[in-house]
């Protein structure tokens, strides 16, 4: 059955599976006693329990749905897999630094993105008990009870989720009333937008640039329950662009919200989306299925891949476990090989294939240097 075959219905419920199953795993290596972690080249932190739950995310929704997109943290992204009608947009664990400091504020988050639209989603933070899912023109619940944004239409005693130094800048150009933060402050992005979907808060408000999987599931959660979700210019979100990322959000009640556009919108953020690159500069980056400079010459191209011990990294994770694929003289032979391995790792984010080519040769026999 094609993408647009399917109803929204039954994305939601195979969405709501899958959370509920993502969710038990999570848990599952709590009660083993915590999962072990490790910092991202980006800095920020990972666990195994995270590329665990992307696994898992991956092997069902992809195999229910071949024909959808695939967009996901702990995935590299992929453009080409995103050229769908459809996408899966997958943020195993948000939250990650609650998981691994044992607070209940984190959640599993998955949602269906349509044409830039995020149009189905469920937002599962087991710890806490709460269960969210909406789709588009069905309403949000909480846990199977309906839920809704508030309507609160004053700024002073606003209920908002946002760092308190944000409120409290001096460069302010009209100083905020007194507002309510939430302190702590949920670490998850996808549960603070839930939780003002339910009414819990009022508005949550992010004045930074926030990746497509920790705004997806909450923003159709948040229209759904009656509000709305823009950047803090009052900009439609758009997701699954070149870049798969907001600058911003701002989340609330119907009432409420211009409110919060009117006092933010000024702010300079910049739009993600200038970092992608020119049309010109996509066309290099395409694999290069000849090599005319090489042609006839034999020039060494080998194939090979493993475990990672962090998918944003090239350190594998037990170089005795690499898998050479092969070696071959040239990039086309060398490409094809690399993608029928490459294939085979779907349901393993952090398995990678590469191909090394050799420029330059060194004789320990002779100390010569040979250059390709």
């Amino acid at each position: 059955m094609r993408a647009a075959e399917r109803t929204l219905e039954e994305d939601l419920t195979l969405l709501r599976r899958i959370a509920q199953e993502a969710g038990d795993l999570a848990m599952s290596y709590i009660h083993k006693g915590g999962a072990e972690a490790w910092n991202k080249t980006s800095g920020g932190p990972v666990t195994e329990a995270d590329l665990a739950v992307n696994r898992l995310c991956a092997k069902e929704l992809m195999g229910a749905r071949p024909d959808y997109g695939w967009l996901s943290e702990e995935t590299r992204d992929d453009p080409a897999a995103r050229q769908k009608s459809r996408v899966w947009v997958v943020d195993p664990i948000d939250g990650t630094r609650a998981y691994m400091d044992g607070t209940p504020d984190w959640c599993v988050g998955l949602a269906v993105v349509e044409e830039g639209e995020a149009v189905a989603g469920v937002i599962y933070a087991p710890a806490l008990g709460q269960f969210f899912d909406a789709r588009k023109g069905a309403g949000a619940r909480r846990n199977g009870e309906v839920i809704r944004t508030t309507q609160r239409a004053l700024e002073a005693g606003t209920r908002l989720i946002t760092n308190e130094g944000v409120v409290t800048h001096p460069a302010w150009r009209e100083r905020w009333p007194e507002v309510h933060l939430a302190r702590p402050k949920p670490n998850a992005t996808l549960l603070r937008l839930a939780l003002v979907a339910a009414g819990d808060w009022d508005a949550v408000m992010v004045l930074a640039e926030k990746a497509d999987w920790d705004l997806a599931a909450g923003t159709v959660m948040i229209t759904e329950a009656g509000g709305q979700a823009t950047t803090h210019a009052g900009e439609q979100l758009v997701f699954n662009q070149t870049v798969p990322a907001q600058r911003s959000v701002v989340a609330s009640g119907n009432a409420l919200h211009p409110l919060l556009v009117r006092r933010t919108g000024y702010v300079s953020i910049p739009d993600p989306q200038a970092r992608a690159p020119s049309p010109a500069a996509r066309e290099t980056t395409e694999p290069r299925k000849t090599m005319p400079e090489t042609a006839g010459k034999q020039l060494l191209h080998i194939v090979f891949g493993g475990e990672l011990k962090d998918v944003t990294s090239v350190e594998f994770e037990d170089l005795s476990k690499i898998d050479f694929v092969g070696a071959f003289p040239n990039y086309q032979a060398a490409y094809d090989a690399w993608k029928s391995a490459a294939q085979r790792t779907v349901d393993h984010a952090e398995t990678r294939y590469f191909i090394l080519h050799a420029h330059r040769l060194l004789d320990p026999a002779t100390g010569d240097t040979h250059h390709v």
